[in-house]
């Protein structure tokens, strides 16, 4: 797996968020930008950047982010901080949705904002695939507060099993994996039909109030999401017409769930390239318009 040399990796510090839900302490690592000689002034406010994985809500580990939290951070100059979570089938939800809720609340306190010497008017989240479901569902609790966010390949609708997606052109006529679906679904599946309209479990019911100000979707074309994610986009752009709001996708065609993580293995190594330098040039404008332009 592409992210265990990270776990070694002395890049970033552990550090683990108590639980206000009767969980255990939440694990984060946090990456800190390095200064140069044209860098802001250190003592002042950094932005914040919030990375949630993904994985189908199962359990992972926070340096499955670790290639994207080292790029935000270098790049912006970004505290950026990627979580772990509990995950199914041992935890459903919404054992994950609490973990993610508790650690950006943390990072939002006083407490973290004087630690890291956070600037609270310059914070954005991403995620990729649950991870988007997870950030933006996080988001919700801080309507105003999140600038930006950025969805890589986002599951924004858990009201249909995963079987029961539209499958768009080009995607395989058998999946090798089906006999995992039921796995995959073990987090939310028992407990769809009592959350059907419940939106902190299905964002893309959120109300767009309460969603990050300027949202960029990735969304690859061969994906069973693009249907859901297509439809958020479309909703959110018809609702913050004429506004100052900034509502973006970028659509990979022939590309598939994922693929940014997996560029020259399954992935075209350009396009992923492009969706990462999207993610960037995105986060940057946000932070610009918040205060902070990021040189080295």
């Amino acid at each position: 797996m592409k992210y265990l040399p990270w776990i070694f990796s002395s890049a970033y510090r552990s550090y683990y968020i108590p639980s206000t839900h009767g969980g255990p302490d939440i694990r984060v690592i946090v990456f800190e930008p390095v200064y140069g000689p044209s860098s802001p002034a250190k003592s002042k406010p950094r932005p914040l950047h919030f990375t949630v994985h993904g994985g189908a809500f199962m359990p992972g580990v926070a340096e499955q982010n670790a290639e994207l939290a080292d790029r935000v951070c270098k790049s912006t100059g970004a505290v950026t901080v990627s979580v772990q979570y509990r995950g199914a089938p041992r935890f459903v939800y919404p054992a994950a949705h609490d973990d993610v809720d508790d650690a950006l609340a943390y990072f939002l306190s006083p407490k973290a904002v004087e630690q890291f010497n956070l600037d609270l008017n310059n914070v954005t989240v991403s995620g990729l695939s649950a991870g988007v479901n997870l950030s933006l569902s996080a988001s919700m609790n801080h309507a105003g507060c999140i600038k930006a966010a950025v969805s890589f390949c986002g599951l924004v609708d858990v009201r249909i099993a995963p079987w029961e997606k539209p499958k768009p052109p080009g995607f395989p006529a058998s999946n090798p994996i089906a006999f995992l679906d039921p796995v995959f679904d073990s987090y939310a599946g028992p407990l769809r039909p009592k959350h059907v309209d419940d939106p902190r479990l299905n964002v893309i019911l959120a109300p767009t109030d309460k969603l990050p100000q300027d949202i960029l979707f990735i969304i690859p074309e061969v994906d069973i999401l693009l249907h859901e994610e297509t439809k958020m986009v479309e909703r959110l752009k018809k609702e913050t017409r004429g506004s100052d709001r900034r509502i973006e996708a970028a659509f990979y065609e022939g590309e598939m769930h994922g693929f940014p993580e997996l560029p020259g293995i399954v992935s075209d190594p350009v396009k992923c390239e492009d969706a990462w330098q999207r993610m960037i040039g995105f986060l940057r404008d946000s932070n610009e318009k918040g205060g902070w332009k990021w040189t080295i």
